[in-house]
């Protein structure tokens, strides 16, 4: 309902806190329509004002007889009841009506209890003093209303207090509040002082503390948020107390599930990175003050991302859950697990954990997760890398001992897997390399600084040149050229072998280009392919777009890939290298004979060539017999299925004269020419008759 509100008060303070108390928001019930009346003496406004509902009137600030009510003021009121606005506790001039201290009234109270009068009065009864008779009126306030006397006995209830106690109003008038409702702390659950009883010893308004506990007189609970005010007669003395409450229970349960939500993971339960951290600082805090230590634990499942890629996202969770509940069984009550994002968690081992119990602790974790999982209906094998930093040794505040484990996490993969590692300050030298090195190819990636070499590959029968490889070289400005086994692994463990690879494609193709117009064109260019440039779904039509947009023939083009590569997932391995043979490449099989060797594979999938790596070569004309064997055995094994054989890191000419007695078709090595630019390729190999003469 609209309610006309006139307020009488002159100070400038009191004016701004009413226009803030009685402002109108989205949400509120009534609609408050305030406004002020003219100090004392000021002309009469040409258009006689409405009626207001309500006075709130300040004597102290619109008179100078603070005891006498202004009567041009009053009268235009007419029989509007009022609210007396005082800023201490102090007599009520005006006979029949409310005192309200308006400083620490609060915006729902006093709003309330304006509606509650302005309903009474338009209903033709007095204001809601205790013991007033007929306020059916507050039927149509959501909110509970009990007004007492000043013994604390109940004078009033409306119908929604008579819901919320679940009570009718015979068993609360003339009841004690204080039997009626008990109010607990929700923390503790420690009984509290009853509002009322504050509100009239204090004669403030008092407001209950969040998430208070009302016990019904049948035992049930419901959490209430409330404001009790006392009421003053009108000659000052303490009449009783107005208590308004409502039902905050189903909101402090949202509120509940949003907290939990907020430091909880919502997958496995457990609680959250931002929850690790919080309890990292408090158990740091506490070991710091007893002299003990404590252990820090990161760990992260070896080759999760597999079982995604094969069993789908849903079975991942799965096991991620089954993951959380074998650690749970792993360590105490005191100790914290928490997921901190992907298939990475960190644990938290109480103060007065020692090395000893952290690597006990890693040990069990090994075992627990090493156990078969079941995840639909399939049982699903997978392990875990531990690092583990100690306080006070590896680091004394929380992204210490996070980033130290985290840095021993790294080390324990980099060992193998499936196996745990304590921080060392050595490894920190590691990481900062690493760290500079993907910086550093970053920035290479961006400005410049990578370069492709090319190594030929001849026919050991007649010295004629079969191809070449491409070779991807790094020329760092500071470091000058950096070892291709140094910065393709951490390219491979930052996932920025991805952008190598597609520079590689397309410089491989340009070059190719280049040499093809100028009718120089070796047979064919190969480049090396990452397992995880072959698993990108697109990778085919990447290929297929930039040879179309070259205008190379595809046959100039040859993809290498290792056993280990293809092996992964033997399925999507064979339809990408399918799509790749429709293209019109050429497929070869790197380091042949150090990965899988799975003899099933070369059947299986469309490959055109195989490289015997130079392990298998190197000083092949001095080995021992079962070696000479071995090798020959691999070259019979690739001519019998009709896949051409190149031999990786040929030397010396004896080494080439034995593979060549053995049959193998083609070689590859510093015997017939190193990597080199692309200019100084064309020069020794393209422009001249390539043959072995050419060779050093």
């Amino acid at each position: 309902m609209d309610i006309h509100v006139l307020a009488a008060t002159a100070d400038r303070t009191e004016r701004r806190v009413l226009r803030r108390l009685l402002a109108n928001v989205p949400g509120d019930a009534n609609r408050m329509l305030l406004r002020f009346a003219p100090a004392p003496g000021a002309p009469a406004p040409e258009t006689p004002p409405r009626i207001p509902d309500i006075l709130l009137l300040n004597m102290a600030t619109c008179s100078p007889d603070s005891h006498t009510v202004p009567a041009d003021v009053i009268a235009p009121c007419a029989a509007a009841p009022v609210i007396v606005l005082v800023s201490t506790t102090a007599p009520a001039a005006v006979q029949g009506t409310v005192q309200v201290l308006l400083a620490q009234a609060s915006r729902q109270l006093l709003r309330e209890l304006i509606a509650c009068i302005v309903a009474s009065a338009r209903a033709g009864m007095a204001p809601g003093l205790p013991g007033t008779s007929g306020i059916a009126v507050l039927a149509a306030i959501a909110d509970a209303v009990i007004s007492t006397r000043a013994d604390g006995t109940v004078a009033y209830c409306n119908p929604a207090a008579e819901r919320l106690m679940q009570l009718d109003q015979r068993q609360m008038l003339g009841a004690p509040i204080t039997a009626l409702m008990l109010l607990q702390d929700a923390a503790t659950l420690r009984p509290m002082r009853h509002p009322v009883c504050e509100a009239l010893a204090s004669g403030r308004t008092v407001r209950l503390q969040v998430g208070c506990i009302l016990v019904r007189p049948d035992g049930s609970e419901i959490m209430i948020d409330d404001s009790t005010a006392p009421i003053a007669n009108a000659d000052g003395t303490l009449a009783g107390a107005v208590m308004v409450f409502h039902d905050i229970t189903e909101a402090r349960e949202l509120q509940a599930q949003v907290d939990y939500l907020a430091w909880h993971d919502f997958l496995t339960g457990l609680p959250n990175r931002f929850a690790a951290h919080r309890h990292l600082n408090q158990i740091l805090a506490e070991a710091q003050a007893s002299g003990n230590p404590l252990a820090v634990m990161y760990l992260d499942l070896d080759r999760f991302k597999a079982v995604n890629d094969t069993l789908g996202h849903a079975a991942g969770d799965a096991l991620l859950v089954s993951v959380a509940a074998r650690l749970r069984g792993c360590f105490r009550t005191v100790d914290m697990i928490s997921r901190q994002g992907g298939d990475e968690f960190v644990v938290l081992m109480a103060p007065g954990t020692s090395s000893d119990d952290a690597t006990h602790a890693a040990g069990r974790i090994l075992a627990a997760v090493a156990q078969p999982h079941a995840v639909e209906l399939e049982q699903v094998h997978v392990g875990c890398s531990i690092g583990i930093a100690l306080y006070p040794q590896h680091g004394r505040s929380a992204e210490t001992l996070l980033r130290h484990a985290d840095t021993a996490l790294h080390s324990a993969k980099a060992s193998g897997r499936n196996a745990w590692r304590f921080f060392r300050p050595e490894l920190l030298t590691t990481a900062v390399q690493r760290r500079q090195v993907e910086d550093g190819i970053r920035t290479s990636l961006e400005r410049g600084g990578f370069q492709l070499f090319y190594q030929p590959k001849f026919r050991l029968s007649d010295g004629i040149l079969g191809g070449c490889e491409a070779l991807l070289r790094w020329h760092h400005v500071d470091w000058g050229w950096v070892s291709p086994a140094r910065f393709i692994r951490a390219a491979e463990e930052s996932g920025l072998i991805v952008p190598l690879g597609k520079w590689v494609l397309d410089e491989a193709i340009r070059q190719a280009g280049v040499w093809e117009r100028a009718g120089c064109c070796p047979d064919a260019i190969a480049i090396n392919v990452s397992a995880l440039e072959l698993k990108d779904p697109a990778f085919p039509d990447r290929i297929a777009r930039t040879i179309g947009d070259a205008g190379l023939d595809p046959r100039r083009l040859q993809v290498e890939l290792t056993e280990s590569a293809l092996m992964r997932d033997m399925q999507a391995s064979a339809l990408a290298l399918q799509r790749l043979k429709d293209i019109g490449l050429s497929i070869a099989i790197d380091d042949f004979g150090t990965g899988y060797s799975s003899l099933g594979y070369l059947a299986e999938l469309p490959i055109d060539l195989v490289k015997v790596d130079r392990t298998f070569v190197h000083g092949i004309d001095t080995a021992a017999p079962r070696r000479q064997a071995l090798l020959r055995a691999v070259l019979t094994l690739a001519q019998n299925i009709a896949l051409p054989a190149v031999a990786e890191g040929v030397e010396t000419a004896p080494e080439m004269q034995f593979l060549a007695d053995a049959g193998c078709p083609m070689g590859q090595g510093f015997y017939f020419g190193p990597a080199v630019a692309a200019a100084d390729f064309a020069h020794a190999f393209l422009v001249q008759p390539a043959g072995l003469s050419a060779s050093p």
